[in-house]
């Protein structure tokens, strides 16, 4: 392979990054005569798998940390499951490829090196025994905590079925461990995945869990954080595949509801269903992806603005409505609570206003002792989205705004997939959350 400097590295496109990654992961003398770096076959056709490769980088932002770059890898999309709507079912004629734990651990400790990532986010398909694909995810961990000393961020997602010191081991050495549940009850999952079992998974998930709780008491109560083993302390994450069944929001939001009352869940992921190419789900419409946003809209309401389950407004097929957010839609659907007095309301109050986020409602809790607001300039400079928030606030006993709300008016409401033409995917946005 030709030597790279590190200025031509700085000025690589991302396509060039992960291209340059996958490379990095051959020995370093498996070509002719030992002299050249020559991939293993299972890596050769790593761009023949789409959007299934296995290396993406993501930037997120996290709070109070600012930005944070993750090393997103699937180490293989080779897996033993025939699931109908997934991309890498088993019946699925399609390249596989596949990474083996030292290759994953020397791909992501160089592009570290390089400042291109500062966490990893590792995923897989499970191809074979559960309990091998564990211990695979195992050896990663163990060999960037124990050998390379990574005390940096490391989120894993684990495979149902694993055997309990699997799930005590992986949780001990990741920062976060998620699951993917794909439906919220066992019937569903078996018409979108018939091969898997809903309670199988909830077990892993449960065990987990118990040690993520132990791990934040115990730092609650005075116990220092150990970066080489967090212990899963920022909290778990589980997915749900949304549309693919017959679900509706007001189920995936009690299930959800639910696991967040047993604690050590940080929060929930959505993925809108796509039909797949090849798979048996081709031809079921695909989920709008309005709907995945307003259940993370719901999801964050329920984690952060003090709203019960039974609160979420939804229509008579147990949906939520698409045309408004589900904030906006419960203020419509509770008059008697508007408008909300700025200058006397509680933070409580002034939350479930729309437009008004924990923030911008602690901000106007914290600065009108001392400030005197006059209009809506005032508030929109802490925070406040004002064409959203005015129609539901008086200011002084004066109404911001006559109108409280106003929708676009269009050929078609939000709900409504007249005419809609069906496109099949190569994979699914939820590959790599």
């Amino acid at each position: 392979m030709p030597k790279i400097t590190e200025g031509a590295v700085d000025n690589m496109t991302l396509e060039q990054k992960l291209d340059l990654l996958i490379t990095l992961a051959g020995d370093d003398h498996d070509g002719a005569n030992g002299k050249d770096r020559t991939l293993p076959p299972r890596l050769r056709h790593t761009k023949d798998v789409g959007a299934l490769r296995p290396l993406n980088i993501r930037d997120l932002r996290v709070p109070g940390k600012g930005k944070v770059s993750l090393l997103r890898i699937l180490m293989t999309n080779a897996c033993s499951f025939n699931c109908h709507y997934c991309p890498m079912r088993r019946d699925r004629d399609m390249p596989r490829t596949l990474l083996k734990p030292e290759e994953l651990v020397k791909i992501f400790l160089d592009a570290h090196r390089r400042g291109w990532c500062s966490g990893l986010f590792i995923t897989t398909g499970i191809p074979g025994r559960p309990e091998k694909v564990m211990d695979d995810l195992i050896a990663v961990l163990e060999l960037l905590r124990g050998r390379y000393a990574f005390a940096g961020y490391v989120h894993v997602k684990m495979v149902p079925g694993g055997q309990a010191a699997q799930v005590e081991r992986l949780t001990a050495l990741a920062s976060r461990v998620s699951v993917n549940l794909e439906a919220p009850c066992g019937n569903s999952l078996v018409r979108i995945a018939p091969e898997k079992n809903l309670d199988t998974t909830l077990t892993g998930l449960r065990q987990a869990r118990r040690l993520v709780r132990r791990e934040q008491l115990e730092r609650r109560e005075g116990k220092p954080a150990d970066p080489l083993r967090p212990g899963g302390a920022s909290g778990m994450t589980m997915q749900f595949v949304v549309g693919a069944t017959p679900d509706s929001d007001r189920t995936l939001l009690g299930k959800v509801t639910e696991l967040y009352a047993g604690g050590g869940v940080h929060h929930a992921h959505f993925s809108a269903f796509r039909p797949i190419r090849d798979t048996p789900m081709e031809s079921t419409p695909e989920t709008p992806v309005l709907r995945e946003q307003r259940l993370y809209q719901a999801d964050y309401l329920l984690r952060q603005y003090g709203f019960g389950a039974d609160e979420v407004v939804f229509d008579g097929t147990g949906n939520m409505p698409l045309g408004n957010d589900p904030k906006t839609t419960w203020a419509l659907a509770h008059p008697e609570r508007f408008p909300v007095e700025v200058r006397t309301a509680a933070y409580e109050e002034l939350v479930r206003v729309p437009g008004i986020g924990p923030g911008s409602a602690r901000r106007i809790v914290a600065e009108r002792g001392t400030t005197v607001f006059r209009g809506l300039a005032d508030l929109r400079k802490l925070g406040v989205v004002g064409t959203r928030a005015a129609g539901f606030l008086t200011l002084g006993g004066r109404r911001l705004q006559d109108v409280r709300w106003a929708e676009q008016l269009g050929f078609w409401g939000a709900d409504d997939d007249t005419g809609k033409y069906h496109l099949t995917y190569g994979v699914s946005p939820g590959t790599f959350r």
